[in-house]
């Protein structure tokens, strides 16, 4: 092969795979997916899925004894309401995403954590709908599993 066709060809190849980075992909979904469509990439996903799981650890770290503390309390109605926030950022019923668990699911999740965020805030505190978050999480992925 000539050097410059070498050249031209590897320019070109260069050229293509940086028209498919994901901000080009996101400029072609604008176009191809309805206005109320929610476009998730597997990568914000599996972020999405790891920060939960991060704070699903932390809160039952803190609700994992016999005397809540008040410090403990006031940490876990914080991690509930970054838990309540990534979940608004994942859409919601009426918003269909690419990701039909996280779309039948969202909205019960995102209710089921605020209720938990405002038991522990009432006085006296109850920890109850807290202490079962994990369970929340394992709603939408026992389903997934069984879906294979």
């Amino acid at each position: 092969m000539h050097p410059n066709r070498l050249i031209l060809s590897v320019v070109v190849a260069g050229l293509l795979l940086s028209a498919c980075s994901e901000r080009s992909l996101e400029t072609v979904r604008k176009v191809t997916y309805p206005p109320d469509f929610n476009y998730v990439s597997k990568q914000k996903l599996q972020g999405t899925m790891d920060q939960f799981a991060w704070y699903t650890q932390l809160l039952q770290k803190n609700l994992d004894t016999v005397e809540v503390t008040p410090q403990q309390r006031l940490q876990s109605v914080q991690i509930l309401k970054k838990m309540e926030d990534l979940a608004w950022k994942l859409g919601s019923q009426s918003l269909s995403s690419n990701h039909r668990q996280v779309t039948a699911n969202i909205d019960a999740f995102r209710r089921d954590i605020m209720e938990a965020r405002t038991a522990l805030m009432q006085e006296p505190p109850d920890y109850n709908k807290a202490r079962v978050v994990p369970g929340y999480c394992l709603r939408c992925h026992a389903l997934g599993r069984e879906r294979g």
